[in-house]
């Protein structure tokens, strides 16, 4: 359901006047997609499922890469994903909240403080642009509100990802679901996604 970019691990060396920037592409993106097309309408359940505990998709929250994906592979970036909102809605399931990774991971970003965050928002594409823009700000800023005061202070940005890019294409339920969604990046110091 996700993919990446490739990686650039390559340091490289650029002149700039009289000094040398060293640098190093650390981790690729997640990719998504950009998309005008979509659908007018949710089929007639939809949304009553959206507002319900168990939603669309299992599990609500997934770590992005989940685990090595082959033997001596080592993972450099991952990417927190609460997904599966209601439809037009903004707040988190209580689930969701509860939900062991979620907390897990909130606790690690709460106690470790080499870790720098953006929280970024989306929304599945149904809808005015000044409704959805308001969907994926509200989104980011209440999964913001879940973090302690020391993570709090380290979110280098928080709001809503551009209109026309989503995780996932819209033209399924589960694929709107997926895009109702946040994603918290996470960085060491800065310097990159782990």
């Amino acid at each position: 359901m996700y993919t990446y970019g490739e990686p650039n691990a390559q340091t490289r060396i650029e002149q700039h006047g009289d000094f040398v920037l060293i640098k190093k592409d650390w981790c690729p993106e997640l990719k998504k997609i950009t998309s005008t097309v979509c659908k007018t309408a949710y089929t007639p359940t939809e949304m009553q499922v959206s507002f319900t505990d168990a939603g669309h998709l299992t599990p609500d929250v997934v770590i992005i890469p989940a685990g090595l994906p082959a033997p001596g592979v080592k993972i450099t970036c991952q990417y927190l994903v609460i997904r599966d909102f209601g439809v037009d809605w903004r707040h988190i399931k209580e689930p969701t909240k509860a939900d062991p990774t979620l907390r897990a991971w909130l606790t690690r970003f709460e106690t470790d403080k080499s870790l720098l965050f953006r929280i970024v928002g989306y929304s599945d594409c149904i809808g005015t642009p000044v409704k959805n823009t308001f969907l994926r700000k509200g989104r980011a800023f209440n999964v913001r509100e879940l973090f302690g005061p020391s993570a709090r202070s380290r979110i280098m940005f928080f709001g809503g990802a551009p209109l026309d890019t989503f995780l996932t294409d819209n033209s399924t339920v589960g694929g709107r679901a997926n895009n109702r969604s946040v994603v918290i990046e996470f960085f060491i110091n800065g310097a990159t996604v782990i």
